[in-house]
C-alpha cells in the first residue's frame, strides 16, 4: 500500500514572480505616497523687512460753488471783517512789580420793573468783603442786564478774586436783593510788572488776539454756510488794522491793542479732497514700490488764493507717506529662490536696495532647501 505524504505544496514560479511584483508596487506605493506627502508639506516662509521710501505729492484744487471739471470740488467761500481789542500784561520776569487796583467785567442785573440808573464810582462790594467801584456810569434795564468794568477800590492782590457775587450798598436794602451783580471771570491786574515795552510783546500779543478772534469768527461763519455737510474747513486772516496804546520802548505794565482783521472761510468735503490727494501719491509713486501707508497727520491744506466775487478759492494740498517693495517686484521673483538655500536667498535678496533684511523658516523645519513648487514659497513683507 502506498503512503501518502501531508504538507504545503511549493509556490509556482509564475506565482512568485507574481507575488515579488505585488510586494514592489506597494513598496513603491508606499514611497511615492510619502513624496506626495512631502511635496504637500513642505514650505518655505520668506520674511522680508523692507527698506521704505518716502513719497509726497503736492496738489492745486478749485473749490467753487458747482464741480464741473477736474481739480475742482464744490464748497463755499464766505469772508466777514471782525474787530476786537484786550489788555495785556508784561509777565512778571525782568519787570519791577507795582501795586495796581485790580479790575474786571461784571454783570448787573435788575429784577425789578424799573430802569435803575448807576453812577460813575458806584460801589459794588463782592461777598468775601472786597470793594469795588463802577469805571463809568451805567442804566440797568428792568428785568434785563448789562456789563460793566469795575475796579478795586485798594491797591494790590487783595483785589484778585475769583467769579463771585457782589450787592451795591448804595441802595436801599429793599432793591439789594433785586438789584446785584456777578462775575464770570476773576479780576486781575492787582500788582503790575513794570518793564520797557518791547516790539515783541506787541507782537505776542497779537498774535493771542488774532487766535481768540478766530475762535469767536468759526462760529459766527459756520452760520453764513447754507449746505452742512462740508466737514472740511479752511481759514485765511488779513490783518486790516492794528491799534496799540503803547509804542516800543514805553516803561508799561500793561497795555491795549485793537486788531482788525478779515477772516475768510473755505469750505469743502474732505473726503473728495484725501482721495483726489491719494490717487495723485500713488502715480508718485517708484516702479517696484507699492505705497504702505500715508502719513497720521492725513492730508495738509492751505488757501492760496480767494477771489470772493466768484465765490472762489485755490488751495494748496500736502500729502505723504511711505512705499514699500511691491509683492509684484521683478526683485521678489519666485523663480530666483527655487531650490535655493537660505544662506543664498538671503544673499541675493539683501543684494537689492529696496530690501533691509530677510528670514527663511521650513515646514519640516529638516529642510534643507526651497521647495522648488513656487506655490509652496510664502513671501511676507513685514
Amino acid at each position: 500500500m502506498t503512503a501518502k505524504t501531508s504538507g504545503n505544496k511549493p509556490l509556482s514560479r509564475s506565482l512568485r514572480i507574481y507575488q515579488k511584483i505585488a510586494v514592489a508596487f506597494v513598496i513603491v506605493s508606499f514611497i511615492l505616497l510619502l513624496f506626495v506627502l512631502y511635496l504637500s508639506v513642505s514650505s518655505a516662509t520668506i520674511k522680508i523687512t523692507p527698506v521704505p521710501q518716502v513719497v509726497s505729492t503736492t496738489v492745486s484744487v478749485d473749490i467753487v460753488p458747482s464741480a464741473t471739471m477736474e481739480g475742482q470740488v464744490s464748497g463755499y467761500v464766505v469772508s466777514q471783517i471782525f474787530t476786537q481789542a484786550d489788555t495785556f500784561y508784561l509777565p512778571a520776569e525782568g519787570a519791577t512789580p507795582v501795586e495796581q487796583k485790580a479790575g474786571g467785567v461784571v454783570t448787573l442785573i435788575n429784577e425789578t420793573t424799573n430802569n435803575q440808573q448807576l453812577v460813575e464810582k458806584t460801589r459794588v462790594l463782592s461777598k468775601e468783603g472786597i470793594l469795588f467801584r463802577l469805571d463809568e456810569g451805567v442804566t440797568v434795564p428792568a428785568g434785563g442786564q448789562i456789563d460793566a468794568m469795575v475796579h478795586a477800590d485798594e491797591l494790590g492782590l487783595l483785589g484778585e478774586i475769583g467769579p463771585t457775587q457782589f450787592t451795591i450798598p448804595g441802595l436801599a436794602l429793599s432793591l439789594q436783593d433785586q438789584i446785584y451783580a456777578v462775575s464770570i471771570d476773576s479780576m486781575v491786574g492787582g500788582v503790575s510788572y513794570t518793564r520797557v515795552l518791547q516790539e515783541s510783546d506787541l507782537n505776542d500779543a497779537a498774535v493771542s488776539l488774532a487766535n481768540s478772534i478766530l475762535a469767536g469768527a468759526k462760529e459766527t461763519l459756520d452760520q453764513l454756510v447754507e449746505n452742512k455737510e462740508f466737514d472740511g474747513v479752511e481759514y485765511s486772516i488779513t490783518e486790516i488794522e492794528r491799534v496799540a496804546n503803547q509804542e516800543p520802548g514805553a516803561e508799561v505794565g500793561s497795555f491795549n491793542i485793537s486788531l482788525t482783521l478779515e477772516i475768510t472761510a473755505v469750505y469743502y468735503d474732505k473726503s473728495i479732497i484725501e482721495e483726489y490727494t491719494t490717487a495723485d501719491l500713488q502715480l508718485r509713486i517708484s516702479e517696484n514700490y507699492d505705497l504702505d501707508q500715508v502719513s497720521e497727520d492725513g492730508v495738509q491744506v492751505e488757501i492760496r488764493s480767494v477771489d470772493l466775487d466768484k465765490q472762489e478759492a485755490s488751495l494748496s494740498v500736502y500729502l505723504d507717506g511711505t512705499a514699500v517693495i511691491s509683492p509684484s517686484s521683478d526683485v521678489l521673483n519666485k523663480d530666483r529662490l527655487v531650490g535655493r538655500s537660505p544662506a543664498e536667498v538671503i544673499t541675493i535678496l539683501e543684494a537689492s536696495e529696496l530690501i533691509d533684511k530677510v528670514s527663511v523658516e521650513f515646514t519640516p523645519f529638516w529642510l534643507k532647501r526651497v521647495p522648488t513648487l513656487k506655490d509652496h514659497i510664502k513671501i511676507n513683507i513685514e
